[in-house]
């Protein structure tokens, strides 16, 4: 199974658009959004992939009632809040255990704890793939294209690897 892995959109609907078709040629269904949607309007594209989606908040989602609003209108979009790895919100596709977070500080303390197969965050804008021991700690870079070359992830659970993949 091979699932996305995007992260700070900033209301680029053209990037998200062709990040998403990408992602369908490939036929993933399952995608983890690591925050900075930015506006309500970006929940209705990513609803409207038909994807699964399961997504954190980033420090740029201001109108965070209306975010979840959105995301209401589409039963296979969850947004876990801060981060997805506690107790109450395990994330785990294909076997593989998922930790996810827009923050590096929160990525560092969820990889050192050993729970996780992988850990995904966003917020620097920069793409980075690392092994911490056997687990991979990851950010998929920016749909924005803001300070860089926009880009997303894409993980293969059967492998337990990962691509880049520019847009």
């Amino acid at each position: 199974m091979e699932f996305g892995i995007i992260s700070d959109i900033h209301d680029n609907l053209t990037n998200l658009k062709k990040a998403i078709t990408a992602l369908k040629e490939r036929n993933i269904n399952d995608l983890i959004v690591c925050g900075d949607f930015c506006s309500p309007f970006v929940v209705n594209e990513l609803g409207n992939s038909e994807m699964n989606v399961y997504a954190v908040f980033g420090n740029n989602d201001g109108d965070r009632f209306n975010i979840q609003k959105a995301a209401a209108n589409f039963p296979q979009i969850k947004i876990y809040g801060e981060f997805i790895g506690d107790l109450d919100t395990q994330l785990v596709l294909d076997g593989i255990k998922i930790g996810v977070t827009h923050y590096p500080f929160y990525a560092h303390t969820m990889i050192k704890t050993g729970w996780f197969d992988c850990v995904f965050f966003g917020h620097t804008h920069k793409y980075h793939k690392q092994k911490f021991g056997s687990s991979l700690f990851m950010n998929p870079g920016e749909i924005a294209g803001l300070f860089g070359e926009a880009s997303f992830a894409i993980y293969n659970t059967q492998d337990q690897g990962s691509e880049q993949i520019f847009i």
